[in-house]
């Protein structure tokens, strides 16, 4: 027994994931998501898109966060799968939507595999038509190799855009961010939550840095209206959190399951595909990458 973030406990012997129910859980719609709304800091009512929160229901009624779930080493094999159907249900979704935008996590521990990351770009591919109007939320840590970042500006050309999740004080100060071009950078808000006497200052320069690299910088995790002054006063654009959109425990979104069919190389759909990791372009990443930290 453990103690999800919410002080409740959690029984792993219990939790239909560790067992590798996900298809089950799939089948009878018991994962799913809620939102939370990513908002202008400069005019909170303007939304730029809503996250997807993701939500696993047990077969006792006991709703799981996203979070809870990361948290549990007994059952991190099936987070690939798990956050897979969570972006196929936010693909869908925006499919029946169309003035809607949405941003859904992908793992940067599930690019570094030619086949999870191929399965990956198979979805993208087959949902491009909602491309520009989702955002994919790199979160994790793990070096990217060539291959994954490859695939990563293969989605930004089918108008996929790019989001560096969570983004902190450390990757700021080293200069760690993405060797190519990236639209959205998220900076946790935790500096501003310890008390810092120098949390104003360092936000500034943690803003200052992202938004070489990118025109739309977040503030994640705002909780207090002197949280979300000290994001407007470091020259954040948008900003997200409790204070201003408190996503509910239940998911308001799940359907059944529908499997993916891949067929051949999901890589090589097109010739253009073939030829884009292949000229100049992909050239740049040859070299060893450092750890990305987000």
């Amino acid at each position: 027994m453990k103690l999800n973030e919410r002080g409740r406990l959690m029984n792993v012997e219990k939790l239909d994931l560790a067992g590798g129910g996900v298809p089950q859980a799939m089948g009878q719609e018991r994962i799913g998501f809620s939102l939370q709304q990513i908002n202008a800091v400069d005019d909170p009512a303007k939304v730029l898109y809503s996250e997807c929160l993701g939500r696993f229901t047990e077969s006792d009624g006991t709703i799981r966060t996203s979070e809870e779930l990361s948290a549990m080493p007994e059952i991190s094999g099936v987070g690939p799968a798990f956050d897979r159907y969570l972006l196929q249900l936010a693909l869908g979704w925006l499919a029946r939507r169309p003035s809607c935008a949405l941003g859904c996590n992908i793992q940067a521990s599930d690019l570094v595999d030619k086949h999870s990351s191929g399965t990956l770009y198979e979805l993208l591919f087959k949902h491009r038509a909602v491309a520009r109007r989702m955002i994919l939320e790199l979160a994790g840590s793990v070096a990217l190799t060539a291959h994954s970042a490859a695939m990563l500006q293969s989605a930004r050309t089918l108008g996929y855009r790019i989001a560096i999740e969570a983004f902190g004080t450390e990757q700021a100060i080293a200069g760690t961010l993405l060797p190519f071009p990236v639209d959205i950078v998220k900076v946790d808000a935790s500096l501003l939550r310890h008390g810092r006497g120098d949390a104003a200052s360092m936000l500034r320069h943690i803003v200052a840095r992202t938004s070489r690299s990118a025109s739309i910088v977040v503030i994640e995790g705002i909780e207090t209206y002197a949280q979300l002054e000290a994001a407007r006063t470091a020259g954040a654009t948008h900003v997200q959190g409790p204070l201003l959109s408190e996503p509910t425990l239940p998911p308001i979104y799940s359907e059944p399951f529908r499997p993916l069919v891949q067929r051949g190389n999901p890589l090589a759909h097109r010739l253009e595909n073939r030829n884009r990791f292949s000229q100049s372009p992909m050239r740049s990443f040859k070299e060893p990458l450092r750890p990305l930290r987000v």
